[in-house]
């Protein structure tokens, strides 16, 4: 038994098969040519005969069936039907055999008309879809049986070549029907005009049509791509993008140097951001300039401020905003002077007809235009859509240089929306296609192919790297390439409906990835993006510390309407995570990091020998955001508040502790702690006293002394005295101890790098003398000096080894 496929071919019925006109000599240069395939005859009677090929030759018997088709056009066409499964040689004559697939062969060869070839529903190439099919004919077999099979097109009969009539389609027609909307929105300088599109309307194409009609001196597009969340993310593209496109004006220096922070991330307040718009759009020899924003409610908050400020009169440029037709402007842009307003819906049915024509190039049929308009319910992307799914499936086709229905009923379905034919069109995508356009509608729509590359290879392996499909899904308009290194999804509407296939778990997955990459490639303020994929994914203490990270660097840079967004939005997610604390004007008040580096709590994790500091902590701290001075010292519960100068006290009355100086000495290192924590500086001197007097823990006594000094405003002696301690320290367990506080020291009098050398430092020498006890605490510095030094991902790092102290120096 093996697995073939079998062709069987039946002559015309009625006068003409009992003519015997030819029908010997006929099946003879059939049989040559199904043997030059590599088919052998496997069956034949009066009235029929058939072949056989091997499983994996489908492409052979394919192009043999469609021979006998051609060369029959002229003469009489026999019927033919296809079927696949497992065949039985007989032995003798050589080549002759029997199976399942040849009883089903004959049948459909029964059943189809002339010219027609009938494929069996089960034939693996019709299941998969690489075989288009132009649907189904029923008929009875002889024993009264129903019989069923698919029609194969015969002018399109392979996937690959309907999917390949898709690049026929003009990717950019001219503007069609929407001339009194152009003019009404070319508005007076320093006025807006609003443009209401549904998606599919056509709005963003309208935008780039206006941009050239109007010829400006320069234009900026504003619209969500890369990052749409980063606090002035869309601002930076745009001026990234035009950029790419043009050369930049002359600038002022001050705008100049606000230009590069804003290009490297940095943010800027909105003011001067306004005026850097304001001076990129300004007059040459008489032109004015042009802002568009597109998709304005997708568009992050610090940028809609900035084009707030930077619009009202006396301005010197146009700007047109789009936004959905049934939504309201954000509240932020209510200040601008909207002198103009449009609305884009369906268009008239001669345009809609005009437009399906100049998609195909002038080269399509008037009823195939009227029917796929009407499909496409007069909707600009629905129009597109509906004839590129219709050239995929193979309804519509091209024969010759004109489109045409394949049949009298193709085209003539319901109409739908574009997200519809969109997602039938989807099904037909290579696995790694898919991945990458799923990878690039995560990111935005319009993102760098390294960045694509790092999130959708995680998913779909190399085959879905940017490099490997990114020609089929431009040809297919799947996508294109804005500028070199990039790619970007032709629609919103596309990236919605790829987004939509996935399955809940699957999606949460692809968003859990994307905010891995992203945060590893992004800064301080980017960090907004990584806070929305970790919140989507479900990993909500993640996202609220990542959202309140990004909010102090908007808060840092002025961007104040962004960073209370992030705070709400990170308190959200956990209402215990640290956030910045905003004025009502938004100027920052506090910087929870500044608490986690005050001098009290960073010697905690120096303390060593009298701090509790258990590497054993069963609730060790989850990420950077979770950190308190409390976490440091590894989970014990201070006693209350001012108590501890009355528990110093308390010990001169302790016959045990009085008697036994290893006793007092051991009840002072835990009252040190408390006296840190409470900033009780004058009991804390009382404690180190005490314990000089015991002759216990000497070296933490001078570590802690040197401390104080530290807070009584004696950086210098401080130093000289822990940089002393760090020298005299004979074993790596003391030498650790000695570089970590020393380090601490330099950090709280503002040198973070030496503070990082010697962090580090102390770090490798506590791994080398074993102590975890050491060894953690040094991670957790090094966590704390990496926030403070604006990096978040490292500071993420150093808590992880801080929770897991074997792994600190393994990588």
């Amino acid at each position: 038994m093996a697995e073939r496929i079998v062709v069987s071919f039946r002559g015309p019925s009625g006068p003409a098969a009992s003519s015997g006109s030819g029908y010997l000599d006929r099946s003879l240069s059939i049989r040559k040519r199904a043997e030059a395939h590599g088919g052998a005859l496997c069956a034949w009677s009066g009235e029929a005969f058939s072949f056989d090929f091997a499983a994996e030759a489908l492409d052979e018997a394919l192009g043999f069936v469609l021979e006998q088709v051609a060369e029959a056009q002229d003469g009489e066409p026999l019927r033919i039907g296809l079927a696949q499964g497992e065949m039985q040689a007989l032995g003798s004559p050589e080549g002759l055999a029997w199976g399942a697939p040849l009883v089903r062969a004959e049948r459909l060869a029964l059943i189809a008309r002339p010219g027609e070839v009938l494929l069996d529903p089960d034939v693996a190439a019709v299941q998969s879809g690489d075989l288009v099919t132009a649907g189904l004919r029923r008929g009875r077999a002889a024993d009264g049986s129903i019989v069923r099979g698919q029609r194969l097109d015969i002018y399109a009969p392979l996937r690959g070549d309907t999917l390949a009539n898709v690049h026929k389609l003009v990717a950019a027609p001219a503007l069609v029907g929407r001339e009194a909307e152009i003019r009404k929105l070319s508005v007076p300088l320093g006025c807006a005009g609003l443009l209401r599109a549904a998606p599919g309307a056509g709005g963003t194409r309208l935008l780039q049509e206006l941009a050239q009609r109007l010829a400006p001196s320069r234009s900026l597009r504003i619209a969500p791509t890369f990052l749409p969340r980063e606090p002035l993310g869309a601002l930076r593209n745009a001026f990234a993008r035009s950029i790419a496109r043009e050369e930049a004006p002359e600038l002022p220096e001050a705008l100049a140097a606000a230009f590069n922070k804003l290009l490297a991330g940095e943010g800027l307040d909105p003011r001067t951001a306004a005026e850097l718009v304001d001076a990129w759009l300004a007059p040459v020899d008489g032109r004015s300039g042009l802002l568009t924003v597109d998709d304005v409610t997708l568009i992050d908050i610090a940028t809609l401020e900035v084009v707030s400020l930077a619009i009202p009169p006396p301005g010197f440029f146009r700007s047109v905003v789009r936004i959905d037709v049934e939504e309201a402007l954000p509240e932020v842009l209510s200040s601008i002077p909207v002198v103009a307003e449009v609305t884009l819906g369906p268009l008239p049915k001669e345009a809609a007809v005009e437009l399906t024509r100049a998609f195909c190039g002038g080269a399509i049929t008037q009823e195939a235009a009227e029917r796929w308009a009407r499909r496409g319910e007069g909707m600009p992307l629905g129009i597109r859509e509906a004839l590129a799914e219709g050239l995929s499936t193979g309804e519509l086709r091209w024969v010759g240089d004109v489109a045409e229905p394949r049949d009298r009923t193709s085209g003539r379905g319901a109409p739908a929306p574009a997200h519809e034919w969109i997602t039938r069109r989807a099904t037909w995508l290579e696995p790694g296609e898919r991945a990458a356009l799923v990878g690039v509608a995560l990111l935005g729509a319009d993102a760098p192919n390294e960045i694509v590359d790092a999130v959708s290879t995680l998913m779909a392996g190399a085959g879905a790297r940017v490099a490997v499909v990114e020609d089929a899904l431009v040809g297919a308009g799947w996508a294109y390439r804005p500028e070199e290194g990039w790619l970007s999804i032709t629609t919103r509407t596309a990236s919605r409906a790829l987004i939509g296939l996935l399955d809940a778990g699957t999606r949460d997955l692809w968003h859990r990835m994307a905010g891995r990459v992203l945060e590893q490639n992004v800064g301080p303020l980017g960090l907004a993006e990584p806070a929305y994929h970790a919140a989507v994914a479900g990993e909500r203490a993640s996202a609220a510390v990542l959202a309140a990270e990004a909010a102090l660097a908007a808060a840092g840079v002025g961007l104040r309407r962004a960073a209370a967004a992030l705070i709400d939005e990170a308190r959200s997610l956990d209402p215990d995570v640290q956030v910045p604390e905003l004025s009502d004007e938004g100027e920052l008040l506090m910087d929870p990091r500044a608490e986690e580096l005050s001098i009290a709590s960073i010697i905690e994790a120096a303390m060593g020998e009298g701090g509790q500091m258990r590497a054993s902590d069963p609730h060790p701290p989850l990420s950077l955001g979770s950190l308190s001075p409390e976490s440091l010292s590894a989970g014990s519960v201070p006693p209350e508040k001012n108590s501890v100068a009355a528990a110093v006290a308390a010990l001169g009355e302790d016959p045990e502790a009085v008697e036994d100086p290893v006793v007092m000495a051991e009840r002072l290192s835990k009252l040190l702690r408390q006296a840190l924590v409470e900033g009780d500086i004058e009991t804390l001197e009382d404690i180190l006293v005490r314990l000089r007097v015991t002759g216990e823990h000497d070296a933490l006594v001078e570590r802690m002394g040197a401390f104080v000094l530290l807070t009584r405003g004696d950086p210098g002696e401080a130093l000289r005295k822990l940089k002393e301690a760090k020298e005299a320290a004979s074993s790596p367990r003391e030498r650790a101890r000695a570089l970590l506080s020393y380090g601490i020291a330099l950090a709280s009098a503002g040198d973070m790098d030496r503070a990082l050398m010697e962090t580090l430092t102390a770090l490798a020498r506590a791994r080398e003398a074993s102590d975890r006890q050491a060894e953690q605490a040094s991670a957790r510095f090094l966590a704390y000096l990496s926030a403070a030094m604006g990096q978040p991902q490292a500071a993420s790092v150093w808590v992880k080894v801080a929770q897991t102290p074997g792994e600190a120096l393994r990588g």
